[in-house]
């Protein structure tokens, strides 16, 4: 029994028809025939029932066209990841991402993981500016980039993968703001943040969200993060931030939820001739469906930690976690 023979058994159901499938795979009928009848005799029974003129499966043929459908599948799937195995042999690929980040969300298990797995391929993870990450990936000094959304390019020839979703925060400095409890009771302070692009995107969003929560503020922006930052550390407002952002660790600040989260995407160059950037993407991707999947079954809606806050929430008060 050959791979063949079980390709021309699939076609041949596929396309009711000798003839057809014939056609589809570039041979002659007699030679489809030959096949056939060829794998039947390897089997011991028929695989069809040739009386009448319709085409017709046996049982043991419907059994087997189910068995060996699956088996093509999981053969292309195996010849697939070995080529990009071949392709990936000693290779580096760059990463790059906001570098405000927590390297301790994402570096630490990529890194082990791909060791593991694919210690052919060697990752190089480093951190720019939100703004410039693209530029770099466009001009070839970086081969994927993870950013948010609001950074999904337009440009043709780039994919773009979800990769996660980040839950956002406020951030606030304790000589400034106590007895916080509640999103309300940092009512009237200014909510500060960066960037441009977001505060076009995300600004009425923002203030909406708030007034449901019962928190009146004005959104100010600021071209760079370090003074969003050095404003919230000085108490001339709040600061809108991801659990990804390293200031949340800083002991001299504090932080409440904010019911929004905020996609993480990968995006990087098609590039047929480079299969293993869309290996780096798709182990990515997997490394945090797994741990999303472990934190929905440690956690669920009765978890320790309860439910992710989500804008979708009708106006209530917001208490600490």
């Amino acid at each position: 029994m050959t791979l063949g023979q079980i390709n021309c058994f699939l076609t041949v159901v596929n396309e009711q028809s000798f003839a057809k499938a014939a056609n589809v795979l570039f041979v002659s009928q007699p030679a489809v025939s030959k096949s056939i009848a060829s794998l039947e005799e390897e089997l011991g029974f028929p695989l069809f029932d040739r009386r009448g003129r319709e085409l017709r499966l046996t049982v043991a043929g419907e059994k087997l066209y189910d068995f060996f459908s699956r088996v093509k599948q999981e053969y292309i799937g195996v010849i697939s990841e070995i080529n990009k195995l071949v392709s990936a042999t000693d290779t580096t690929v760059r990463i790059g991402c906001s570098d405000v980040w927590d390297p301790g969300k994402f570096y630490r298990k990529t890194i082990e993981h791909f060791a593991g797995k694919y210690p052919s391929i060697r990752l190089e993870i480093e951190g720019y500016r939100l703004p410039d990450l693209f530029g770099r990936l466009q001009s070839g000094k970086l081969d994927i980039i993870m950013t948010f959304e609001l950074y999904r390019p337009l440009q043709y020839g780039f994919s773009v993968q979800r990769l996660t979703d980040i839950a956002c925060k406020i951030v606030y400095s304790k000589a400034y703001f106590d007895s916080v409890r509640a999103l309300s009771d940092l009512n009237g302070a200014d909510l500060l943040i960066f960037d441009v692009d977001i505060e076009k995107i995300f600004a009425k969003l923002v203030k909406k969200i708030c007034r449901d929560y019962g928190y009146i503020t004005e959104v100010r922006n600021f071209s760079r993060y370090e003074s969003a930052v050095f404003n919230m550390a000085c108490g001339k407002g709040v600061l809108l931030v991801t659990e990804w952002d390293n200031v949340i660790a800083d002991k001299l600040y504090a932080s409440i939820p904010f019911p929004h989260s905020a996609p993480v995407n990968l995006v990087y160059l098609n590039a047929p001739d480079k299969p293993h950037i869309q290996l780096v993407v798709d182990e990515l991707v997997s490394i945090f469906a797994l741990e999303k999947a472990g934190a929905g079954a440690s956690g669920g809606a009765g978890g320790a930690d309860g439910p992710r806050p989500s804008h979708r929430l009708k106006a209530r008060p917001l208490t600490v976690e």
